[in-house]
């Protein structure tokens, strides 16, 4: 797969996951830089952060468009630690109600350096 598709395969699932391609970073994010993306499952590899990450509810990723296949090749390319993130987690298992950003960001936003 060409770096193009592997893009556009990444903007996808990105979307599935709830997170969203920003023109640029709306004020009040909190904001970081990812290293790489994943086009199976819309997560990007993360290695300088701090809690506000986790504890956020707006994330703002500044990524190059460097996006790898799969996840097995994504743990290859780690150099340094850090943490795999993505958009928010959707969970409907108390009383069938759904319920978005259970855990990690209520928004999450990709902007392309």
């Amino acid at each position: 797969m060409k770096n193009g598709e592997l893009t556009n395969e990444f903007i996808k699932n990105l979307k599935l996951a709830g997170g969203e391609i920003l023109d640029e970073i709306p004020e009040g994010w909190y904001v970081t830089e990812a290293k790489f993306g994943i086009a199976e499952n819309g997560a990007v590899w993360v290695e300088n952060y701090e809690k506000d990450l986790f504890l956020s509810e707006k994330v703002a990723v500044k990524m190059p468009k460097k996006v790898v296949p799969t996840m097995h090749e994504a743990v290859e390319m780690i150099e340094n630690p850090g943490v795999f993130i993505s958009g928010p987690s959707k969970t409907a298992d108390v009383e069938s109600f759904l319920v978005f950003g259970a855990h990690g960001p209520m928004k999450f936003g990709i902007c392309f350096i």
